[in-house]
């Protein structure tokens, strides 16, 4: 796996050790970081949403009497690990070509959270890597599959609610797998679980969560500069209507260009490139489609979510996982691709990867500017931080 993808193998070593200098130096600023606010939700005042990793993080450091911030420490070092491991073996089954190149290498695919440090750390990392295991695994019949959405899907909500915005992944990929793979009928009983999952999940984040007593939560941690309107605990207080009104007052037009731009020059590749195989009853099923659907899925999180550097790299991660699946299905058609990779040259390759891949980069809210030389910028801000922390 390694020889055969030493390039990227390399990229993501060197991601994986700039995520561990960073973590480990932002653990110093613990608690008053968002980031560290986030993860300090539990139950300990009810059920709330987004509190399991805190409900495990304090059961731990009660039992083991560790410190918060090591076992944080911990849990994010592993989940990093497990999510570069689990692409790069995605990966290794492909050959990496040019098309790849621009995915992998792209400023809202791996090297966000480096390029803009106020993403590190944070809990759709879980949703993202969840999301990758469940497309991973092997299953031998529908009813694993099933299954297996009803414990990952509501693992990952259970941990960031924003994994709701991403049921149609995933019942797509259980269609997906059905239909090329265990080849089974779709039973009422399947219908039933799926939507009984939703139900309940449903409630639990968006009734229940709203009478969690955010005084004990906060009061159980004897943090003294961390209160109810400290960073992540602040929003869990707002409701939906008024996080729509904060987003929807930071929209402006100018905001609205810039991601669309960014959004724009890193799926092109995908439109100029790819082209899916024509396959019986999927009359609709092509490169222009899935585009329109995307787009079309996302815009509710725009709505709501004001970090929207933050959402890109989410939905971006995820269409790269999608498309690895479409990949692995065999239904993407690999002599057009290698045919339309072949018809440009060298140098207008060379102009095309510097232009999306190394020019540009959201930042983290909607109404930021966007800001340049991603890669760049995280090599310099490495070896400065490396040098500062050994001085």
């Amino acid at each position: 796996m390694f020889k055969k993808n030493k390039i990227i193998t390399i990229y993501f070593l060197y991601l994986f050790v700039g995520f561990l200098i960073y973590l480990i130096l932002q653990i110093n600023e613990f608690p008053n970081r968002y980031v560290f606010t986030d993860w300090l939700i539990n139950y300990e005042g009810g059920y709330v949403r987004r509190g399991l990793l805190g409900q495990i993080i304090y059961e731990i450091s009660k039992l083991l009497n560790i410190q918060i911030q090591f076992i944080l420490l911990f849990f994010e070092i592993s989940i990093y690990f497990t999510y570069f491991l689990l692409f790069l073996h995605f990966f290794s089954k492909f050959k990496i070509n040019f098309f790849w190149l621009l995915i992998i290498f792209s400023p809202i695919a791996f090297i966000y959270p480096l390029s803009e440090l106020q993403a590190l750390g944070r809990k759709e990392i879980f949703v993202i890597t969840i999301f990758l295991i469940f497309v991973g695994i092997n299953y031998r019949n529908l009813n694993e599959s099933i299954y297996s959405f009803i414990i990952l899907f509501g693992l990952s909500c259970s941990i960031h609610e924003i994994t709701f915005f991403y049921l149609f992944h995933y019942l797509f990929v259980i269609y997906m797998k059905n239909r090329f793979i265990t080849f089974e009928k779709f039973k009422n009983i399947h219908y039933f679980l799926i939507l009984l999952t939703m139900i309940i999940l449903l409630y639990l984040n968006l009734y229940l969560s709203n009478f969690a007593n955010l005084e004990l939560i906060v009061g159980s941690y004897n943090y003294e500069i961390i209160t109810t309107s400290s960073g992540a605990f602040s929003w869990l207080n707002l409701t939906k209507d008024s996080i729509f009104l904060i987003t929807l007052n930071n929209i402006t037009f100018v905001s609205i260009i810039r991601y669309a731009f960014i959004f724009l020059i890193n799926t092109i590749p995908f439109l100029f490139f790819v082209k899916i195989k024509k396959i019986e009853n999927f009359k609709y099923f092509n490169s222009y489609s899935i585009f329109f659907v995307i787009i079309l899925l996302f815009i509710p999180q725009y709505l709501l979510i004001l970090d929207w550097g933050r959402v890109i790299y989410i939905n971006f991660n995820f269409f790269i996982v999608l498309l690895l699946l479409l990949f692995k299905l065999g239904l993407i058609d690999s002599v057009y691709l290698e045919k339309k990779i072949n018809s440009l040259s060298k140098g207008f390759k060379i102009f095309i990867f510097v232009f999306v891949c190394l020019s540009f980069s959201p930042k983290l809210l909607v109404n930021n500017d966007l800001s340049s030389f991603p890669l760049y910028r995280t090599i310099l801000r490495i070896i400065k931080s490396t040098i500062e922390t050994l001085v």
